[in-house]
């Protein structure tokens, strides 16, 4: 009765292993996606050109790679190296977040402005109700 089975400790062995191995994976990913939002953030402070398309294809890829490794890490405990790879993403994708607003509100303050100089160009006051509420 020595069957194909292997013994417990064997087994528990691979599937920590495999863990472990996945745990790592995970880790670069992180640094990864970590890497991409340092890079967008550093784009938005420099007040330049920022390619936002390129910028959100790494960080897309980066989510679909954390998604993807998130199942084969399910269970294990969050080392201490892990959590704080975890703790450092949080931390970048707040910043990301806080950068991404103010430029955000900034691209719709100077298109408020362009819409109201377009609509004062193109408008003699005639049709305007504007002047009737002065």
């Amino acid at each position: 009765m020595s069957g194909a089975a292997s013994p417990p400790s064997t087994t528990a062995s691979a599937g920590s292993s495999r863990r472990a191995g996945s745990v790592d994976a995970l880790l670069l990913a992180i640094e990864r996606l970590r890497g991409a939002l340092e890079a967008e953030n550093a784009q938005i402070a420099s007040r330049k050109v920022v390619d936002f398309r390129e910028l959100n294809l790494r960080k897309s890829q980066g989510l679909l790679e954390l998604s993807r490794l998130m199942p084969t890490v399910a269970g294990a405990e969050i080392g201490p190296q892990l959590h704080a790879a975890l703790a450092a993403l949080k931390v970048k994708l707040e910043d990301n977040r806080r950068m991404l607003r103010v430029q955000l509100k900034a691209v719709q303050a100077v298109s408020e402005i362009v819409a109201r100089s377009i609509q004062a160009g193109q408008s003699d006051g005639t049709y305007s109700a504007y002047v009737w509420r002065e």
